[in-house]
């Protein structure tokens, strides 16, 4: 009996599989510190208790994408160990927010299957769920992935392409507090209404994606995708493929500057992974202001932005009028 697991290939995948994913994780100050480390946030929501105590929380939540990391990390074994490429995700909603002690773990469900042509790979859609220790749904998401076959003649499944909402309604917006709110502390003055509808924001800075970064942050949320850190591992690139969620933080930690007041994030309509990274890459971004739209019962308003990650050219070399 072989005791050692290979992951799941293509035609392991059945439409409505539930897999429950191993190693629950318990949260800690040392994330967050790592989480800063690696990426430059500086969301004062997310750095200090005592901000966090004036908008109404009992201390400060961890980020948003840091709580992301760690329940799509736990998920790689089971769904991507084999994977080609991470190629999207939609409808991913932050239920609630996350404190250090908190115990993280991850369910998810096939939702969809599509072999491609070829014959040597397939898509894998998931819905994946991450619960907390009193079994409450902190985040919810869907991704869809490409996986190799075990042996390509194996017949292909029933085609089943499920049906994704394109964007996110106000009613599955979380309660957000944002009383007694510190504009000193955040950095800047510019609000909610200070934003327009198809305005463009540069965030300017810079960021060169180091080896030892990345791979520790591969490391550091248990993503054990074998494109990210096994050198040796095939794979058409040659080198080690940076995790497309590292980027995502980068882009998100870039966006301070022009939005340090968007400090929490509700959901995430859709994202793609358009093209790779690699260490030494330089990354860039910026923000398109798509819609607006008041939060029932709060302070504060939301701001439906579609944010660009760009490398190796600041983010006004390309196609895009400043706003």
């Amino acid at each position: 009996m072989t005791k050692s697991s290979y992951g799941l290939f293509f035609e392991d995948f059945t439409l409505g599989m539930v897999i429950d994913h191993a190693t629950p994780r318990t949260v800690t100050t040392g994330e967050r510190a790592l989480y800063h480390a690696l990426y430059p946030s500086r969301f004062s929501l997310f750095s200090s208790d005592e901000v966090a105590r004036k908008m109404g929380y009992h201390e400060s939540p961890l980020d948003d994408l840091l709580v992301f990391h760690v329940v799509f990390g736990s998920t790689v074994p089971d769904i991507s160990l084999n994977a080609l490429a991470n190629l999207g995700y939609a409808e991913c909603v932050f239920h609630k927010p996350v404190f250090a002690g908190d115990t993280l773990q991850s369910r998810s469900e096939v939702i969809g299957l599509k072999q491609n042509s070829s014959g040597e790979s397939g898509v894998v859609y998931v819905r994946t769920t991450g619960i907390n220790q009193r079994g409450e749904t902190v985040l919810s998401f869907v991704r869809w992935v490409m996986v190799v076959k075990r042996t390509p003649e194996s017949p292909a499944p029933v085609t089943a392409i499920p049906e994704l909402i394109n964007s996110l309604q106000s009613t599955s917006y979380r309660p957000v507090l944002y009383d007694n709110y510190d504009f000193m502390a955040s950095g800047s003055q510019t609000c909610w209404e200070d934003y327009a509808v198809g305005e463009k924001i540069d965030h300017i800075d810079g960021v060169t994606i180091e080896e030892a970064e990345h791979m520790m942050a591969t490391r550091l949320w248990q993503n054990t995708a074998k494109v990210h850190f096994n050198m040796q591992a095939p794979n058409k690139f040659n080198q080690r493929l940076i995790y497309g969620g590292h980027i995502i933080s980068l882009v998100r930690s870039l966006s301070y500057n022009g939005l340090a007041n968007t400090q929490t994030i509700l959901g995430i309509n859709g994202g793609t992974h358009c093209a790779p990274c690699f260490a030494g890459d330089t990354i860039y971004a910026w923000s398109e202001v798509l819609e607006k739209a008041p939060i029932q019962g709060s302070p504060a308003g939301a701001l439906r932005l579609r944010s660009v990650g760009v490398k190796n050219n600041p983010a006004d070399k390309y196609p895009y009028k400043q706003g």
